[in-house]
């Protein structure tokens, strides 16, 4: 088990539409390039005839895609913005996470803690108390800009760094993270 203090923390910041998920998922080919186990949640969008319909929750271990979220005008679902988040997928998505903390992967990826979690106090927020235990080794999680500073108080003593990402850094920002959360391992 790692210790609080050998525990690293990547938060991947950025505005809306800018490449966070994308560099997320190169972050992972790169981990998994080098024989790291990544285990987790990815949430790309879901295009459909070339226009984003919704969010994906990829479970990284066993690839399964579930539709997280979907943009509708409607008023159906747990909202937030424009999107109707579904509960049952919710519920699968925190198992896949807690199942992956259970298992002690070299790079644990939570896309995204946002305002549900954080706000609300729903979402993907039970993954929050095993990440500020530090028990794992590695973490990569999403966190909207403004929400740093909140999140950073949920996860208090983790050696943390802050990557943003824009239009100008996200073609590098991938790399720059997986050597930040991969640099002090001897097995690379």
């Amino acid at each position: 088990m790692t210790s609080k203090q050998n525990s690293r923390l990547a938060l991947v910041t950025g505005d809306i539409g800018t490449g966070k998920t994308t560099a997320t998922g190169r972050i992972v080919a790169l981990a998994r390039a080098k024989g790291y186990v990544c285990a987790g949640l990815w949430a790309p969008a879901k295009i459909v005839d070339g226009k984003k319909v919704g969010i994906e929750a990829v479970d990284l271990v066993h690839g399964e895609r579930r539709l997280l979220a979907r943009v509708t005008p409607e008023k159906a679902g747990e909202r937030m913005g424009r999107y109707a988040f579904d509960p049952a997928v919710f519920v699968w998505a925190n198992k896949v996470l807690l199942d992956a903390i259970a298992a002690q992967p070299d790079l644990l990826v939570v896309d995204e803690i946002g305002p549900l979690e954080l706000e609300r106090g729903g979402g993907l927020s039970p993954a929050l108390a095993s990440l500020a235990a530090g028990s794992l080794p590695r973490a990569l999680v999403i966190v909207r800009t403004w929400l740093v500073d909140a999140l950073r108080t949920r996860l208090p003593g983790l050696q943390t760094a802050t990557f943003s990402v824009d239009l100008e850094t996200r073609e590098t920002a991938p790399q720059q993270v997986f050597d930040w959360l991969f640099e002090t391992d001897e097995h690379r």
